[in-house]
């Protein structure tokens, strides 16, 4: 897919109101010609929940990740993990695959990474890998979550962590779509669903690093699950979380129950180390195991969720539907919707900038598909800025969001071309460098 440099301006923005109360306009930067930063001989893909994808180090590099794989994860049709690295000024690093994963003596692969960077200037990589599983078992009967990192100025390893050992007894002992968080002490924290308990029933698991970022490779499964089959019944999967984590080291997350259409969609916040957190549910049969919902908290405290809402106009019709729960408050206020029209809206991704204005981006199809970025004042709950970012219908998928410490917006995406083809995209309003700052401060 080309996008037409002549398609490409941002001098119509559109001023959309959720609510009768005044208007503020807010100036937004033109953000660059979308770049594509991938090739396309083999299907460049972003994770299914693509939050926490980039993060920044101190030095104000941003970090990115991303993967690369068909349907399946086979020795003969092996799957990727990548890391790359952007300067303002200065571009993109080379793409480095990091996931060092073999099988009958080649290639196998990981999928569905994660990012983030602590305090010490480490980049961390997580991904779920197949590495484990058997030829018997067409390489997806033991699927475990691994992890990898690189020290300010260092490299990956050639020896990937293995997070989970889990060997069950039965098939489908697979944890998936891990999700990763840098805390301010140093501690690095990964959620994930898992089977490992069950075969039939995932639950949610959390593992958390010690303040040096080293993690107890010995601890048990049990040990680490913060979600219990038992008391829902034994009833159903949870599935597909996201993570993040605020200034006080609490962790937040939110989920899905099921792997299908139509699932209730829910909230906890949870501590490390084998406790069953409170399941907070907010909404019924409203999410997508296929487009997971997303969490941030804001500097001020405050917890948002972004998710596509399959409730309001039906399945395959999502709106982009927002939670948010006030800092020092108990409950979630009433779900957002982001706009108020008939068109399929989905795949959302949200961040809060400094001034708690809200931040989104979305896959929209009002006029064919694309990447849409907006600005949202959250008190009136008007919105302030929308932009197509695209311009051009294509197969664009799964976006993802950062701001650094000047609330500068950055941006990736997918172009899904075929089965065996794909490119990442990237996007960015910065118009100088971001200032140095602690990564945990970004809540990536």
């Amino acid at each position: 897919m080309k996008i037409n440099p002549a398609l490409f301006s941002f001098l119509s923005l559109f001023m959309v109101h959720l609510s009768t109360g005044p208007t503020t306009r807010v100036s937004a930067q033109e953000f660059s010609m979308p770049e594509r930063i991938t090739g396309t001989e083999v299907r460049y893909r972003m994770s299914r929940c693509a939050n926490n994808q980039m993060a920044f180090d101190s030095e104000e590099t941003l970090h990115v990740t991303y993967w690369s794989g068909g349907l399946s994860t086979l020795p003969s049709s092996p799957s990727h993990i990548y890391h790359r690295s952007w300067r303002f000024g200065e571009g993109w690093s080379a793409q480095t695959p990091i996931d060092d994963s073999t099988a009958e003596g080649s290639h196998l692969g990981g999928r569905h990474p994660s990012l983030t960077v602590d305090t010490r200037d480490t980049v961390w990589v997580t991904w779920h890998d197949h590495r484990n599983s058997t030829s018997a078992g067409n390489w997806i009967d033991n699927l475990e979550i691994y992890a990898d990192s690189k020290p300010r100025g260092g490299s990956f390893s050639a020896n990937d962590l293995r997070i989970t050992n889990t060997n069950a007894a039965h098939l489908g002992d697979n944890g998936y779509t891990p999700k990763i968080a840098a805390l301010a002490d140093g501690r690095v924290s990964i959620a994930w669903y898992d089977f490992g308990l069950d075969g039939d029933i995932a639950d949610l698991f959390l593992k958390t690093s010690d303040p040096a970022g080293l993690f107890d490779l010995g601890e048990a499964l049990t040990e680490m699950r913060i979600t219990n089959k038992d008391s829902r019944g034994g009833n159903g999967s949870y599935s597909v979380p996201d993570l993040a984590v605020d200034q006080d080291g609490h962790h937040h997350l939110c989920w899905i129950s099921g792997l299908g259409a139509a699932a209730d969609l829910f909230y906890a916040e949870a501590i490390e180390g084998g406790t069953t957190v409170t399941e907070v549910p907010l909404k019924a049969s409203a999410a997508d195991f296929f487009d997971p919902p997303h969490i941030t908290v804001s500097d001020q405290g405050d917890v948002w969720i972004a998710y596509g809402d399959e409730e309001l106009q039906g399945i395959g019709n999502e709106d982009v539907v927002l939670f948010r729960r006030r800092a020092g408050q108990s409950s979630f206020d009433p779900a957002i919707p982001l706009l108020n029209d008939p068109a399929r809206e989905y795949a959302p991704d949200i961040e809060i900038d400094s001034r708690g204005f809200v931040h989104l981006v979305w896959v929209d199809e009002r006029a064919g598909t694309n990447i849409y970025y907006a600005l949202l004042e959250p008190e009136n709950l008007t919105l302030l800025t929308e932009v197509n970012l695209t311009q051009t219908d294509g197969n664009w998928a799964r976006p993802s969001l950062i701001l650094d410490n000047r609330d500068q917006v950055y941006i990736l995406w997918e172009e899904q071309i075929g089965l065996n083809s794909g490119a990442i995209w990237f996007a960015t309003n910065a118009t100088e460098k971001a200032s140095g700052v602690a990564s945990w401060d970004l809540y990536e």
